[in-house]
């Protein structure tokens, strides 16, 4: 065959052949260019309750606590209690060696009865004009001396014996019979725990929300319990900006006092509003934002929003009922891009 008859035909074949596949290409990528769509879920708009919750740490105290210090000072005779013991209000405790300030009543109290018969004799004599009215009185004065320096004895041999406060639990002693106590020092510490007070601080914007009697939700070590407010600080503190407040809680769950606590109160409640996951929130700069399905396509709608809690958002405004919000594909979506939606969600399947 003539080679130049041959090139003419190879060059032109091979032109059609590139034409087609082009025209192929070109086809093929407007079909998907044409029919590209965004598949992803869609949660839809419903009423529903939703309540705006504060939460806050606690601190866990005891119903009554205190450390029971030596009244007196002196040697320890007898410990009537085991720690960790509870113990009933008024029982003795503790003994302190009080044999000295005994013996020095038994001493005064017969020099007493010695001189109240000497005021009686006294007295007669001034009667038959025997003695002076001087006499008389500095016979009185010595009876009231000896009974002074008695009952002041009688002081020291009551508080000898150290009695509970009231009913409680007996903490951790560090003292044996035969030691010393100086006058103060600590002897035990005693706690009635059966209710505790839930102590805490509100943010000072939170004042108006809070009252006496009203009942907030104490959470600790897995547990909750319900407890009435009962006292609210009438300062605010000035460096913190915060307002204290106490709350009483039956103890039905052997909670120990010092332990950590949160506490959930409830600031108020809505009944039908619009409550939006918040993964579903696109946040931009100065705004927030949703994306809607509607017709086919991405709206991206700007929504004012209000309280929060762990999950979920409050929306005031932008969003009506039924609308279907973008649930997934958030990072890929724009606006006026086309969507299909291929199952709706509930907010647990989020």
């Amino acid at each position: 065959m003539n080679k130049s008859f041959y090139y003419p035909w190879v060059g032109i074949l091979c032109l059609a052949l590139l034409l087609s596949s082009c025209k192929q290409t070109g086809k093929s990528a407007g079909q998907k260019d044409e029919g590209s769509a965004l598949t992803a879920e869609g949660f839809v708009m419903i009423p529903r309750h939703f309540e705006n919750k504060l939460t806050v740490t606690a601190n866990l105290l005891p119903e009554e606590s205190v450390e029971l210090k030596s009244p007196v000072s002196g040697t320890i005779l007898a410990i009537h209690f085991n720690e960790g013991q509870h113990v009933k209000k008024g029982e003795s405790l503790l003994q302190i060696d009080d044999r000295v300030w005994k013996a020095q009543v038994k001493g005064l109290k017969a020099q007493l009865i010695a001189a109240r018969k000497e005021l009686k004799r006294k007295q007669d004599l001034l009667l038959a004009e025997g003695a002076s009215q001087e006499e008389v009185e500095t016979a009185r004065s010595e009876v009231e001396q000896l009974e002074a320096q008695i009952e002041e004895l009688s002081v020291y041999i009551s508080l000898a014996s150290v009695p509970a406060p009231f009913s409680g639990k007996i903490g951790m002693r560090d003292l044996s019979v035969g030691a010393y106590l100086s006058q103060g020092q600590t002897i035990i510490q005693i706690v009635r725990s059966e209710q505790l007070k839930i102590d805490f601080s509100l943010p000072g914007r939170y004042i108006s929300q809070v009252k006496a009697g009203q009942n907030i939700t104490v959470a600790s070590n897995g547990d909750t319990l319900m407890a009435p407010v009962y006292a609210i600080n009438p300062v605010v503190d000035e460096n913190a900006r915060t307002l204290q407040v106490r709350a009483r809680l039956e103890n039905k769950k052997d909670w120990f006092p010092g332990n950590f606590a949160e506490v959930i109160m409830i600031l108020d409640v809505h009944d039908s509003a619009m409550v939006v996951p918040s993964q579903l929130i696109v946040p931009e700069l100065g705004a927030e934002t949703v994306y809607i399905y509607k017709n086919g396509k991405a709206i991206k709608q700007t929504i004012t929003t209000g309280p929060r809690n762990e999950t979920d958002v409050l929306v005031t405004s932008g969003l009506t009922p039924g609308d279907t919000l973008l649930a997934s594909g958030l990072m890929q979506v724009r606006e006026g891009m086309s969507l299909k939606i291929n199952k709706t969600v509930s907010e647990s399947e989020l």
